[in-house]
């Protein structure tokens, strides 16, 4: 197997570069601002499916294996519009990376014509895994949520709160939060290749397992960060949602709207994050797996991951 590279590498040097990756993904969105379009877009979608089935949507006629069937098609829904976002964002990326002229229109053809429906099985399996934890979230925290059957208000705060996981702390909801991130950039892992190689469904979760496994470090440096790099962008809207609470100020709607909209971009750029680092690294990876196939070839010394340039993309920003 290909996964000897790291061994000669500093844990603190693999880190760096995880955290080299994910400014360069900031610095990438400056100069190409049109890749935050599709997150967003899909957080939109997001946020209306969420305030509609928590806040409008009428649940007393409908029989409980209807409510777990329904529920299991709002988290595939939700995997739905997230993936087709990643992939315009990877077809964005192959246009970047060949000289291209950025174009988001056949960026949206690309995805629905050739990846959309490789990409579904693992969609799917993402979506199952998700409705699972969801399930078992459910019942570790029943004890401590007496009053979960409460519907709460439909009010611009309670929307705010909803979209940013504004709620009491506990251990075992952010655990299963942080699990539910981690499956997610799973699949975003996977993605590269079907977006970037054309590769079937079961070769990129092949590639997308190997590039993970091949970068341990890599990729739990480049996940804790990104989760850290939420929480600290989150800063103001938790700073409002404890004045309110603890202070009881009463901020009128025109704050909760800005705080909603502030949400809404600031999850669209961690989700961004995550998929530009997953993407950049797999093609780091892929890079330096054709040249360690070449090295065997000629029999030449074996390369180090750091020996091979990274992806265009990222050299043109650096350049």
């Amino acid at each position: 197997m290909l996964r000897k590279h790291a061994e000669d590498q500093s844990f603190f040097g693999r880190m760096y570069s995880s955290t080299i990756l994910i400014f360069n993904g900031l610095r990438i969105l400056l100069k190409y601002p049109l890749l935050l379009l599709p997150i967003f877009v899909s957080w939109i979608i997001y946020a209306a499916i969420t305030i509609y089935f928590n806040y409008y949507f009428s649940y007393d006629k409908l029989m409980p294996e209807q409510i777990i069937l329904l529920a299991f098609g709002i988290v595939l829904s939700y995997c739905i519009i997230f993936s087709i976002s990643a992939l315009i964002q990877l077809e964005i990326i192959q246009q970047i990376e060949a000289k291209q002229k950025v174009n988001l229109s056949q960026a949206i053809y690309e995805t629905f014509a050739k990846d959309f429906v490789k990409a579904l099985p693992i969609i799917i399996i993402w979506a199952i895994i998700w409705f699972v934890l969801t399930i078992l979230e459910a019942i570790f925290t029943r004890r401590n949520n007496k009053n979960r059957d409460e519907r709460p208000a439909a009010t611009y705060e309670n929307f705010a709160k909803t979209l940013g996981g504004y709620k009491n702390f506990s251990l075992i909801d952010l655990s299963f939060d942080l699990v539910k991130s981690g499956v997610r950039m799973l699949a975003f892992f996977m993605y590269p290749a079907i977006a970037l190689e054309d590769e079937t469904t079961i070769n990129a979760i092949k590639k997308g397992f190997s590039t993970i496994s091949g970068n341990l470090v890599e990729f739990a440096s480049g996940f804790i960060q990104t989760e850290m790099a939420l929480t600290i962008i989150l800063i103001p809207a938790a700073i409002i949602f404890g004045l309110s609470d603890g202070m009881q100020i009463k901020f009128p709607k025109e704050v909760w709207i800005g705080v909603t909209i502030y949400i809404g971009f600031a999850t669209s750029l961690y989700l961004y994050l995550q998929q530009m680092f997953a993407s950049s690294l797999y093609i780091w990876n892929m890079r330096w797996e054709k040249a360690v196939r070449k090295a065997k070839i000629y029999k030449q010394p074996m390369p180090n991951i750091e020996d091979i340039p990274k992806p265009y993309l990222l050299d043109d920003i650096e350049n």
